[in-house]
């Protein structure tokens, strides 16, 4: 009997790149089709030896639960299967004839061990910014004792505040070196051994302290470590920022020694032999988060979307600040955002405009709840509009949809 190859029934599924930091490396097309009935594979013996039916949901369970070997990319690529509910679903997913994704993946070290991470996941970015050419080596570990390096000019030291609001705790960024010294932003909570910390990873020769806002897990250790510099060298670093307006909360009072105009420069330079060295910061005003908000700080983090609280939170300004940010990118060729939580972003014009994508998308189901309860409560309008966040999230959900309502309100939306 003579048969062919059905080839305008195989699909493109995804295409996989080997890490960098691998000897050999391979870029491997991944292929599906509906297997014709009546037929039963045969295993080459090789590579393959035996052949299972198994759906993409129970093998990734029996992986995990060590009954099921597989390789890092078929389990990557059996966690994106697994969103689709037939086969019908995948082929009509795949019909325009481009990968559903492309990968090629980065390495680290997490608890010591080798991980590999995609594109989508949140340590990505970081790795590309630390290990650009596949480096393997670098630790994902959040350890408040330790600052990690991300480029030679810039340390992270993380508080030990981890929490519900805060995740692994607050970044705070160390930017210098020994000739220059140092630029210490956002020194967290009046933490003694942060603090300390800092001062340590400074080498003891702070220029000066930035707070991005007023909020108690970014500048109340402003001072203490103000006063450590002034007591250990004599010298007092300026504390820049802006001052928190009338609307903030108790908690979130601050009053910098010196007010940053928006797009003052911040130069830390020391004249060497083969030059003058350098480092700036440009100052840029992001309103939104909070009314005293400078640089991206809370304004864009990695895993989750901030919370714009009002009366010191507005909603209008935040996507107006998000346009700001996404403007520098441009002006300025910036491809990474350092986060005040979590790690570092990577194509930042990109992640802009996904993260402002998914404000108005909320903004747009908060529209419909209040089309559709126009007598209901807070309560109910979340219900509503975050049906798709777990409940438990609900109560901090209530502040950011109070600055939609406002906003909604205020430009006439419903």
């Amino acid at each position: 009997m003579n048969s062919a190859l059905a080839g305008a029934e195989v699909y493109l599924l995804c295409h996989w790149i080997t890490d960098r930091d691998l000897p050999k490396r391979f870029d491997v097309p991944f292929l599906v089709a509906r297997m014709p009935p009546g037929q039963i594979p045969v295993p080459d013996n090789g590579e393959q030896f035996e052949p299972v039916w198994v759906n993409p949901a129970h093998a990734l369970a029996e992986h995990a639960a060590g009954r099921f070997f597989m390789v890092f990319p078929t389990i990557r690529t059996l966690e994106h299967l697994q969103r689709y509910s037939d086969v019908n679903a995948v082929l009509a997913a795949c019909q325009n004839e481009q990968p559903l994704f492309t990968s090629c993946p980065r390495a680290a070290l997490t608890g010591g061990n080798e991980s590999r991470h995609m594109e989508h996941e949140p340590p990505f970015g970081e790795l590309a910014l630390v290990c650009p050419d596949g480096q393997l080596g670098h630790p994902l570990d959040w350890d408040p004792t330790r600052p990690v390096r991300l480029l030679k000019n810039v340390q992270r030291l993380t508080a030990p505040n981890p929490g519900f609001m805060t995740g692994p705790g607050t970044n705070s960024y160390i930017v210098g070196d020994p000739a220059t010294g140092h630029v210490v932003i956002d020194p967290g909570p009046d933490d003694a051994e942060h603090i300390e910390r800092l001062w340590h990873a400074a080498g003891g020769h702070i220029q000066a302290i930035v707070c991005t806002h007023s909020h108690p897990d970014h500048s109340p250790g402003a001072r203490p470590l103000q006063a450590l510099c002034t007591a250990q060298t004599g010298r007092t670093p300026a504390i820049l920022g802006l001052s928190s307006a009338t609307t903030s909360r108790a908690n979130s009072r601050f009053t910098p020694d010196k007010e940053l105009q928006n797009g003052e420069l911040v130069t830390l330079s020391h004249q060497a032999s083969d030059g003058i060295l350098t480092h700036t910061l440009k100052a840029i005003h992001t309103p939104g988060h909070a009314a005293n908000h400078v640089f991206s700080g809370d304004h864009i983090l990695n895993g989750s979307t901030t919370v714009i609280d009002p009366p010191d939170g507005n909603m209008n300004d935040y996507l107006d600040s998000l346009d700001t940010l996404a403007l520098a990118c441009t002006e300025h060729d910036i491809g990474f955002i350092l986060p005040a939580h979590g790690y570092v972003l990577g194509h930042a014009p990109q992640a802009i405009a996904h993260l402002k994508a998914h404000r108005l998308q909320r903004e747009a189901k908060v529209i419909a709840a209040l089309q559709a309860l126009p007598d209901g409560s807070v309560q109910d309008w979340v219900r509503h509009a975050y049906g798709d966040v777990p409940e438990r999230l609900w109560p901090v959900a209530e502040r950011s949809l109070l600055a939609h309502v406002q906003r909604i309100q205020t430009l006439g939306l419903a």
